[in-house]
């Protein structure tokens, strides 16, 4: 019989290693069979075909693994290279299995863990790290109970609770930010004279903040609201369209593409639009829970607090939808008049320091819930009188929207910063 060629073998190796994952993927709890075919059967099989080609043809073999050249040279021998993809094949299926197993232990829904196992089919350590973030994400999540933000320190602050699914959500968008920093150190590639990371690491620090606040404000609307459809659209309005711009811009990031004013193709013009009801969709969130905190049945709050926490939210809705889709419209994009041949920006927030930016004042729109809520914080722990209270907060919300415009108008008028840079 003659031996069986190479392409044979990858083709034979490569149907065993896919039954396994159908296995895993399909039939997750089917009497042990995942388990033991996945875990155990084809994995074993794999190696033994891996032993088998490397005993063969190890001999033949150039270079080595002292130096990324040698390891080049090593896998162009074709039988090398074989050998390494039946590893992959192997060690992908073995740790795919367990990953579901861990999943199982856990009670993590499988139709969550299906992305995890495909994860893992492709890029292997990736799916491991997903596995790591969603258990840890869906233990916090998973809580009946509100989880409690601090058991020292002042009264007022002892009692605070957090949302469990949205603060889960901001810690995934925190975790996110370590491969997307690690990948703006390590990749060159430049967009719009910045890493094509910049904008992927802004966003999941500005959504993991968003997210946060949320789940602080949601449990002081009180149990009835959370039932309700307005208060569960406030825990996942904000949680889904949040995901699916950190992938949107992820994704475009990794091709070094545009995510903002893309619109080369119908497919481009599509999926910013899509971006667009997505964002809208999130920044309504923060309008349901301002509607929470004004209910009736609402558990009772200083009324500088209540109100400088509705009013950040609801400035946050109102200015951040009118602001995005006025820069949504612009055909300059956040631009507005001719940048210079040396152009000035803020460090890091790369607000033009030459010409109208309106990202100024969408910036202070979509951060009116913390700064609002934070003046009014402070004005209740210096004077717990409820009128003088309520009226600072009033003044102080008035003039924040009016800065707001401000930087808007100016940046309409190609002056940057407020007309004052």
């Amino acid at each position: 019989m003659p031996p069986m060629s190479l392409d044979d073998a990858f083709g034979h190796a490569s149907r065993l290693a896919m039954l396994g994952w159908l296995a895993l993927i399909l039939l997750p709890r089917w009497r042990g069979v995942s388990h033991i075919l996945s875990g155990l059967v084809i994995p074993a099989t794999l190696s033994l075909g891996y032993v088998v080609l490397i005993a063969v043809h190890w001999h033949d073999a150039k270079g080595g693994f002292s130096s990324l050249d040698g390891v080049a040279t090593l896998f162009q021998s074709r039988p090398i290279l074989l050998a390494g993809w039946v590893h992959y094949l192997a060690f992908d299926l073995f740790l795919g299995a367990w990953i579901l197993r861990r999943s199982q232990e856990a009670a993590i829904p499988h139709l969550l863990m299906a992305p995890v196992l495909l994860a893992t089919f492709l890029f292997g350590p990736a799916g491991y790290l997903s596995l790591l973030l969603l258990r840890t994400v869906w233990r916090i999540g998973a809580k009946r109970e509100d989880v409690v933000m601090l058991r020292v320190g002042p009264s007022w602050l002892q009692g605070l609770r957090l949302e469990p699914c949205l603060l889960a959500a901001a810690a995934a968008s925190f975790a996110l930010m370590a491969p997307t920093g690690l990948a703006m150190a390590l990749d060159g590639r430049m967009l719009a004279e910045a890493s094509v990371w910049l904008k992927p690491l802004k966003f999941q620090a500005s959504l993991a903040l968003y997210l946060a606040t949320l789940a602080l404000f949601v449990p002081l609307a009180g149990p009835r609201f959370r039932t309700s459809a307005l208060g569960r659209y406030a825990v996942w309005g904000a949680i889904i369209p949040s995901f699916l711009e950190i992938a949107y811009i992820g994704w475009r990031a990794s091709r070094a593409e545009a995510s903002h004013y893309n619109v080369a193709t119908p497919l481009d013009a599509a999926l910013y639009s899509g971006m667009a009801v997505a964002a809208v969709m999130l920044t309504a969130a923060a309008l349901a829970v301002a509607v929470g905190l004004m209910r009736r049945d609402a558990p009772p709050l200083p009324p500088a607090l209540r109100w400088s926490i509705v009013s950040g939210l609801v400035l946050t809705f109102v200015l951040g939808v009118w602001n995005g889709l006025a820069m949504g419209g612009n055909p300059g994009g956040h631009f507005v008049g001719v940048a210079p041949p040396i152009h000035p920006t803020v460090p890091v927030l790369g607000w033009s320091l030459a010409i109208g930016d309106l990202r100024v004042a969408h910036f202070l729109a979509l951060h009116a819930l913390q700064i609002v809520p934070a003046f009014g914080l402070v004005v209740w722990l210096l004077t717990r009188a409820p009128r003088p209270g309520t009226v600072a907060v009033g003044a102080f919300a008035a003039a924040y929207a009016g800065v707001t415009l401000l930087a808007f108008a100016a940046a309409r008028a190609a002056r940057p910063l407020l007309g004052l840079g």
